[in-house]
């Protein structure tokens, strides 16, 4: 039974992943690029080392990258205080000054269970998705 339910899944999961490919391949025509000179950013920063290190690759992108939109744990302090001082630190104008630090519930703590980090996991997704929805990152 075990079994079953994993070839299941990996054929859903494949199924969803195809059609997924085809709508976007076929999607394309429909809607011509973009003219604008701004392209709204959605970073999601990780804790410990990963913030810095995403800190790294935003240094590489232009002005026009703008708004920036973060997103970390709620319990996530020290990847804010990161960001703060990446952003005061960038040579532009006051008014030029974009972004904003959104959070959402962390999906997995340090040494919790998988089996409960499912529920953590919906949790955090149903913070997550309308975020995503309202921000509408490009």
């Amino acid at each position: 039974m075990l079994l079953f339910g994993v070839v299941f899944s990996l054929f859903l999961t494949a199924l969803l992943f195809l059609l997924r490919v085809y709508f976007v391949l076929n999607s394309g025509s429909n809607h011509p690029p973009k003219t604008r000179s701004h392209v709204a950013v959605l970073v999601v920063a990780g804790s410990g080392g990963h913030t810095t290190e995403i800190m790294r690759l935003m240094e590489s992108l232009s002005a026009a990258y703008t708004p920036r939109h973060y997103v970390i744990a709620d319990t996530d302090k020290m990847s804010e205080e990161k960001i703060v001082a990446f952003e005061s630190s960038k040579p532009q104008s006051h008014a030029d000054v974009q972004f904003t630090i959104n959070r959402i519930p962390r999906s997995r703590e340090v040494a919790q269970s998988w089996s409960s980090s499912v529920v953590s996991t919906l949790n955090a997704l149903r913070y997550s998705l309308p975020l995503v929805f309202r921000l509408q990152p490009d």
